[in-house]
């Protein structure tokens, strides 16, 4: 086993996340009649394009096992704070007692860094396990997002 975590674009990488997206709904998706799996892939590569993406990809070997994808961007209210904020974050379960989810966790906020981002924001569903490592890498609650289907 080869465990990697590779900076990639995304464009080349959506057909290959299919199966672990649809893990990662299975697992996380609250409303899963209104939330559908299907990914905005020409949005996904305009946002590419557009320097405001980063992707890391978690290899075992040559298989895709995981993935973080993040958009950059200037604060509304708060302008002069440019932040990363995580769309996706997931491992699949054969890989989650290994160090390879804490690993794209550091991976992501180092390459977030390095890119300027002055903070990061996390999303994780309450009671899963990001929601409990979270904490204990140093982050803090900064908003409680609370959905209702209409």
């Amino acid at each position: 086993m080869a465990l990697r975590i590779e900076i990639e674009p995304i464009g080349d990488k959506i057909p290959l996340m299919g199966e672990l997206l649809r893990q990662h709904w299975d697992e996380i998706a609250r409303n899963k009649r209104l939330m559908i799996v299907k990914p905005d892939t020409e949005r996904y590569l305009a946002l590419d394009a557009a320097g405001v993406i980063l992707a890391l990809w978690a290899y075992d070997d040559d298989q895709l096992v995981g993935y973080s994808v993040n958009l950059f961007s200037n604060h509304l209210h708060y302008a002069d704070l440019f932040f990363a904020q995580n769309d996706v974050l997931f491992i699949a379960k054969p890989y989650r007692n290994s160090p390879l989810g804490l690993r794209l966790i550091r991976e992501t906020e180092k390459a977030a860094k390095a890119r300027g981002a002055q903070m990061m924001l996390w999303h994780a569903k309450e009671n899963t396990p990001l929601a409990l490592i979270l904490p204990r890498l140093g982050c803090g609650v900064q908003d409680i997002v609370f959905s209702k289907e209409l």
